[in-house]
């Protein structure tokens, strides 16, 4: 088994599964865990991490989402695979998955996730034929709350080469398929990191906003 990456990880098997074990420093750990909580208020496929400890430090922990009868692959390979087959590669993502595309926009807003190049998304693929299903789920949030010091964000890395901010891709998301909040996401969940609730509640109202005008 193996994991791209720089920060300190750690495959550990147990109840029946494999788990894998990120480090880091506190704040890294920290802001994936609170990416995590917050993405789970939202309806989009991913990856949940958890709060736990190795050798006295604490670490998120993840399970495995890949198996024998299902693999993942970056769209920087798939991208290869589209070309190869004369495929449009973003009219072929969204077929596939629009919802959770635009969902992955969104979030990555809403958290200031970085981090998001194409090595940190990808495609679900069926083993026994070889056919791409949907977007794997949303993984990897050490990076989370960069250019949070500003309502556009980053760079949107995920518009297929299209120049938008992350705050822009973000609105032509919610304007695509909604914004799909499905709980509140309480000030209690900042307890660790309360320096980015503000910022927060910023960007949720501009989602909300660019909501109400859809249509």
């Amino acid at each position: 088994m193996s994991t791209n990456g720089c920060f300190p990880k750690a495959w550990q098997r147990k109840q029946g599964d494999f788990w894998l074990l990120k480090n880091g420093g506190r704040e890294p750990v920290e802001r994936e865990l609170l990416a995590s909580r917050i993405c789970r208020c939202f309806d989009v496929q991913q990856v949940l991490y958890e709060e736990d400890y190795f050798d006295g430090e604490k670490v998120t922990v993840s399970k495995n989402m890949t198996s024998k009868e299902y693999s993942i692959v970056s769209t920087e390979a798939f991208e290869i695979y589209c070309q190869n087959h004369n495929k449009n590669t973003q009219k072929y993502v969204i077929s596939l998955d629009k919802h959770n595309y635009y969902m992955m926009n969104i979030v990555d807003y809403l958290v200031g996730n970085t981090d998001r190049h194409w090595g940190n998304w990808g495609i679900t693929v069926d083993n026994s034929n070889n056919r791409p299903l949907r977007l794997h789920k949303l993984m990897d949030f050490n990076q989370a709350f960069h250019s949070y010091d500003s309502l556009d964000g980053a760079n949107c890395q995920t518009a297929f080469g299209k120049k938008l901010t992350q705050k822009e891709a973000a609105i032509e998301a919610v304007k695509a398929i909604g914004l799909h909040q499905t709980a509140e996401v309480k000030e209690e969940f900042f307890v660790s990191l309360p320096q980015y609730y503000d910022m927060f509640c910023k960007r949720l109202e501009i989602l909300k906003s660019a909501l109400l005008t859809t249509g």
